[in-house]
C-alpha cells in the first residue's frame, strides 16, 4: 500500500484511511509538515466562541465530566472548517500536542494537515479512529485519535468535530465510544441552549408586536434563521428566506460600535425611514434581530442580499476610524448635496462614491464616472456638456449629449477634480449653480437634475491660493467634505481586506495568510493604500498556489524592509537578560503569561521566544496551563 510517492506501508489499512491518504496526496499535503498552521487571531477566536453554542456547550459539558476523565487524554474541539477553537489537555500531552499546534487557532482540515481524526471526520461526515502511522504526516504518528462529528440537534448541519487524542498505548476500545458519548452530551446541551435562546427571542418579539400595527415584522436568530413573523409578512416568507444572508448581516453587526439595545435604521431601505432593526442582546452578544419594514416597501427590492449590502461591494473594514467614516457616508447618502471625497491615491474614492449612490434615492438611476485629468479644455467641455450638430470637425452630425445630461436623475462622479482645466471651471460652476446645461454651439439651456460627487488627492485649498482652482467652485463642490482614512491608519482591516480579495478571486478556500505574513503586511506603510494591498495579494496568490501565503511569496519590496527579518541578535540579547538565573526566568515567564491573560501566542512574542521555545520553558519550569 503506497501512502505517498516514496513510502510503502506494509500492513492492513482501513479503506477510509486509504481514501483519506489519496485526498491528502491530491491536496499536496507535505508528509514532512511539523505543525498545523495557525489561522485564527485571538479576536477571531473570541468571536467564534461567543457566537453560537458549540464552544459554550463543549466547555460546560467538559467541566461537568472533568473529574471523571483520565489526564492521559486530550480533547479538542474544531469548527466545521477544521479550525481548533477549544482544547482540554494537561501533563505530557500538553507538551507534545502543543508542539504541533493542537490548540486554538490550529487548522486541522484534511486538505491542510492530511489524514487526522478531525479532518477525516469532516471529510467523511463519520466518526473515525486514526492510529499512529495511519496519519498522513509523520509528526502526528506518535498519537492515536478518535473524531466524532457534532451536528446541530434540530437542523442537523455539521457544527464541528470533537477529537480525543492520546499516546497509542493509552488508546483502547472504549476511546471512540467515550468520544461519542461526550459529543452526544454536547449536542444535548446545544439543544437546551437553543431553546433557552429562542424563548428569549420570542418573548422580546411578542412584546414588540404589541406596539406595531401594520408593518412587516420578522424574528431572526443569530444563525440567520427566521423563527417567527407576523401575519403581514407571511406571504413573503420565501423571499425573506432566500434573498437575504441574515447570518452574514448579524455577523457584521457584532463588530459595529453601537448600542446593541437600541433600534437602528436599515441603511439599505432608501426613502423608508421606518425601516429598522432591533438587536436582541444577551450577555453583550446579539442573539437575534427583530426586523421591521413598512408594508409599502416594494417586494422587488428584496433581491439585494444582506451580505452584498454589508460588504458594500468592496467596502470592507471593522476598525473604528473606518466605521466612523462609513457612518458619515450613511448619513450623507440620502441627501442631494454635493460631496467632495478626499484622500490619498488608492484609498477607493470611486468605491465610496458608488456606495453613496447605492444608499441614496437615486440608486435606480445612472451612475456615471469621468476622470478630469484625461482631457484638455475642448474635449473636457464637450464630454461634460455635450455639443450641437456641426460644432466640431469630425463630430457626430446629430450632435452629442454630455455626461451631465446622461446622468440626469442620477449621480455624476468627477474623479481627480483638481485636474479640471481652469478655463472649464466657470462652465462647471454654472451647471452646478443653475442645474442646467448648455451644449457647445447651442444657446438654449437644458434643465437637469444631477447629484455631483467629486474626488481628489490634491490639496485644493493650496491650489486656490495659487490661483489654479476657483474658490467658488470649491465651496460649491464640497458642501460635504469627507476624508477617506489611508490604509496605514486602519491596519486592523488588513487581514479582512486580504481575505476579501482572495474571495473575489475564488481562492479564499485554498489560500491562507500565515501569521508571519500578516505581521509583515501590518507593519508596511502602504503608500498605495487598498489598491496596493489588492495588487500584493494578487501577486502573492500566484506564487502560493493552493496553500499558504508565506513572507517569501510577497513582492521584493517586502524582503528589503528591516522588519521582514527577525533580528537574531535582538532575540539573543533579550533572552540573556531574562536568564540571569532559572528563578528569575520562571518568574518572568509567569509575569508575561499573567500580563497577556495567559495568551501563549502574545506571551511568546513579548518574551522574544518562538511558540516551541515557550512550550519547552513551560515544561522545564513545570508551569501548568490548561486551555
Amino acid at each position: 500500500m503506497i501512502r505517498s510517492h516514496y513510502q510503502l506501508v506494509e500492513k492492513d489499512v482501513p479503506e477510509i484511511v486509504i481514501e483519506s491518504w489519496e485526498r491528502s496526496r491530491k491536496s499536496n499535503v507535505s508528509r514532512d509538515l511539523s505543525e498545523a498552521p495557525l489561522v485564527l487571531s485571538e479576536k477571531e477566536l473570541q468571536l467564534i466562541k461567543s457566537r453560537g453554542e458549540l464552544y459554550q456547550s463543549f466547555a460546560a459539558v467538559y467541566s461537568r465530566m472533568e473529574n471523571e476523565i483520565d489526564g492521559k487524554y486530550a480533547f479538542g474541539l474544531a469548527d466545521e472548517k477544521g479550525r481548533m477553537i477549544g482544547v482540554r489537555m494537561e501533563g505530557k500531552l500538553y507538551d507534545q500536542l502543543g508542539g504541533v499546534n493542537f490548540f486554538p487557532g490550529g487548522h486541522w482540515h484534511e486538505n491542510i494537515t492530511g489524514t487526522n481524526a478531525i479532518g477525516t471526520a469532516i471529510a467523511t461526515q463519520k466518526a473515525v479512529t486514526i492510529h499512529t502511522e495511519e496519519h498522513y504526516c509523520e509528526a502526528w504518528n506518535a498519537f492515536s485519535c478518535a473524531g466524532v462529528p457534532i451536528r446541530h440537534p434540530l437542523k442537523k448541519q455539521l457544527l464541528g468535530v470533537l477529537d480525543l487524542s492520546c499516546k497509542d498505548e493509552d488508546f483502547h476500545k472504549h476511546s471512540l465510544p467515550l468520544t461519542k458519548a461526550i459529543a452526544e452530551s454536547i449536542q444535548a446541551d446545544i439543544l437546551v441552549r437553543t431553546h433557552e435562546k429562542n424563548n428569549i427571542l420570542r418573548e422580546r418579539f411578542s412584546q414588540h408586536k404589541e406596539n406595531v400595527r401594520n408593518d412587516w415584522l420578522l424574528l431572526i436568530d443569530d444563525q440567520g434563521n427566521i423563527i417567527d413573523q407576523n401575519h403581514y409578512s407571511k406571504p413573503f416568507q420565501y423571499v425573506w428566506k432566500s434573498s437575504f444572508n441574515w447570518y452574514e448581516y448579524i455577523n457584521g453587526l457584532q463588530h459595529k460600535a453601537f448600542n446593541k439595545k437600541d433600534q437602528h435604521p436599515l441603511s439599505f431601505l432608501h426613502g423608508h425611514p421606518r425601516g429598522k432593526i432591533t438587536p436582541v442582546p444577551n450577555n453583550n452578544t446579539i442573539i437575534g434581530l427583530i426586523v421591521q419594514l413598512p408594508q409599502n416597501y416594494s417586494s422587488e427590492n428584496l433581491s439585494t442580499t444582506f451580505k452584498e449590502e454589508y460588504i458594500r461591494h468592496g467596502v470592507v473594514g471593522r476598525g473604528e476610524p473606518f466605521q466612523f467614516f462609513l457612518e458619515k457616508i450613511e448619513k450623507v447618502a440620502p441627501s442631494n448635496v454635493s460631496v467632495m471625497l478626499t484622500g490619498e491615491s488608492g484609498t477607493g474614492k470611486e468605491v465610496f462614491s458608488r456606495m453613496i449612490h447605492r444608499l441614496s434615492d437615486r440608486c435606480e438611476q445612472s451612475f456615471i464616472t469621468f476622470n478630469c485629468s484625461s482631457l484638455n479644455h475642448d474635449l473636457a467641455a464637450s464630454e461634460l456638456f455635450g455639443y450641437a450638430p456641426g460644432s466640431f470637425t469630425g463630430g457626430l452630425k446629430e450632435g452629442k449629449k454630455g455626461l451631465f445630461e446622461a446622468a440626469d436623475g442620477g449621480v455624476l462622479f468627477l474623479d481627480e477634480i483638481g485636474e479640471v482645466p481652469l478655463s472649464v471651471q466657470p462652465l462647471l460652476l454654472r451647471v452646478l449653480q443653475e442645474q442646467e446645461v448648455m451644449r457647445i454651439g447651442e444657446y438654449t439651456p437644458r434643465k437637469i437634475n444631477v447629484r455631483v460627487i467629486a474626488a481628489t488627492n490634491r490639496d485644493l485649498k493650496k491650489m486656490m491660493q495659487e490661483g489654479t482652482f476657483r474658490e467658488d467652485l470649491y465651496y460649491r463642490l464640497s458642501v460635504i467634505s469627507l476624508n477617506i482614512p489611508p490604509l496605514r491608519e486602519r491596519k486592523e482591516d488588513i487581514p479582512l481586506l486580504s481575505n476579501y480579495f482572495l474571495e473575489q478571486s475564488g481562492h479564499n478556500r485554498n489560500i491562507i495568510l500565515t501569521p508571519e505574513t500578516e505581521r509583515i503586511l501590518r507593519q508596511y506603510d502602504w503608500p498605495g493604500n487598498v489598491r496596493e494591498l489588492k495588487n500584493v495579494i494578487q501577486y502573492a496568490q500566484l506564487f502560493a498556489g493552493d496553500g499558504f501565503i508565506e513572507p517569501h511569496h510577497l513582492p521584493d519590496v517586502f524582503h528589503e524592509l528591516p522588519y521582514a527579518k527577525v533580528s537574531e541578535e535582538r532575540l539573543e540579547n533579550n533572552k540573556e537578560n531574562k536568564k540571569e538565573n532559572k528563578k528569575d526566568e520562571r518568574d518572568y515567564i509567569l509575569h508575561m503569561l499573567k500580563r497577556t491573560n495567559f495568551n501563549l501566542t502574545k506571551a511568546a512574542q513579548l518574551l522574544g521566544f518562538s511558540r516551541g521555545t515557550l512550550y519547552n520553558r513551560l515544561k522545564k519550569y513545570n508551569i501548568s496551563y490548561r486551555y
